[in-house]
């Protein structure tokens, strides 16, 4: 089975990938009127089978993007990346993308409630959502590799930063190289969430906190078609980042046996362009392996920096990561999905994700990454093999 596929589903491009985990606990009641759950594997960048009607036709507008050429072997791909073009002396060469984080407030039909704008037994100190403006993702500091200076930025920034180093470190021709996230945090929706589309865990985690379960395809349809037009009077538009967090809450694809997913980013089509925007769980419950608090957003939001329309491709690379068969596509989260690297700021250890550059997957000789390396905590020394 393919484990990550690309697709058009009305006019959304939306990338599939399954990153193995096991789900543990201790026994703990669960009110009979939800389909129980008792375990599952994470899952990021899950396609919903989108159900609602998207009549509007998409134009030009969207978030700051170049287009690049690129050879691999014979091969010859055309790629959209999130910000300016690297390659292309830049007299200002720094990028900001107006990002509007939305903490989701979901209410279960047995009343259970999942709010990450509040503390928990987990997390007495803080709640989900200030975590996460603490995170890397959202503040700066400095980075270094192999002794190797990086700059001062957040943590998808300096991703960037370092997977084109050849052109942006203080010798190359952009070294004030960055794409920017100039985040903002809206008040908080709710959302009740309806017994068809509803589950819940059968056991607690190991602080006592329940974790419910929602239909992926219930949730995306409620996103593109109630919430995102919601958003445009507070300044949601399509050159802007929208992310919803979740906390306590998962996801799954149309039954409770296809669970669990913590995240994934999409596009949708307006009439003035495309807005893409992400989902992502803010992760405190122990039960996914390789997947703690940030984990999950910066997997999401370096994968939706790299490849904002899910259609970047590639040569066929995989087994590896979070993939099990073989797939064509820049998503840079999948091959280093479950390694993480422990990174401090304002007082607290986060664990974003590390993730592969874009040599990885295009086979640059050498790399155009810092050190010659092909990851950002340099796991990868060389590029891809070949995937049959």
């Amino acid at each position: 089975m393919n484990l990550r596929t690309f697709a058009m589903i009305g006019s959304a491009a939306i990338s599939v990938a399954v990153l193995a985990g096991v789900a543990s606990g201790r026994a703990s009641a669960v009110s009979t009127s939800l389909p129980p759950i008792s375990a599952g594997r994470v899952i990021l960048d899950y396609q919903p089978h989108h159900t609602q009607a998207r009549a509007l036709t998409a134009g030009s507008t969207s978030v700051k993007r170049f287009t690049r050429t690129v050879t691999d072997g014979s091969t010859t791909f055309h790629v959209t990346m999130v910000g300016k073009n690297p390659f292309v002396v830049q007299t200002a060469p720094s990028t900001t993308v107006k990002t509007f984080l939305v903490p989701v407030k979901i209410i279960l039909p047995n009343g259970d409630t999942f709010d990450p704008t509040a503390t928990t037994s987990c997390d007495t100190q803080a709640s989900a959502l200030t975590r996460t403006v603490q995170s890397p993702v959202v503040a700066s500091r400095a980075y270094s590799v192999g002794g190797t200076a990086l700059g001062t930025g957040q943590y998808t920034d300096i991703f960037r930063r370092a997977e084109f180093f050849t052109q942006t470190s203080p010798t190359g021709i952009n070294p004030g190289y960055h794409v920017r996230l100039n985040t903002v945090t809206l008040p908080v929706r709710t959302v009740r969430v309806p017994r068809s589309a509803a589950a819940e865990f059968t056991t607690t985690t190991a602080c006592g906190e329940k974790t419910g379960a929602m239909d992926i395809n219930f949730w995306d349809n409620l996103v593109t078609g109630t919430l995102l037009p919601s958003l445009r009077a507070q300044g949601v538009t399509e050159t802007t980042l929208p992310i919803f967090e979740l906390r306590g809450v998962v996801m799954f694809d149309g039954t409770p046996s296809s669970c669990c997913i913590l995240g994934y980013h999409a596009f949708a089509a307006t009439a003035a362009g495309k807005q893409t925007y992400a989902t992502a769980e803010y992760e405190s419950s122990g039960r996914f392996a390789g997947v703690n608090d940030v984990s999950s957003l910066s997997h999401e939001v370096a994968e939706w920096q790299d490849d904002p329309f899910g259609n970047n491709p590639t040569k066929p690379w995989g087994h590896i990561g979070q993939v099990a068969g073989c797939q064509n596509n820049l998503e840079v989260g999948d091959p280093l999905s479950g390694t993480n690297i422990p990174t401090a700021t304002n007082g607290h250890t986060f664990h974003p994700q590390e993730l592969a550059f874009f040599s990885w997957f295009y086979h640059s000789k050498p790399s155009l990454g810092v050190n010659g390396l092909f990851s950002n905590n340099g796991t990868f020394t060389a590029a891809a093999p070949a995937c049959t």
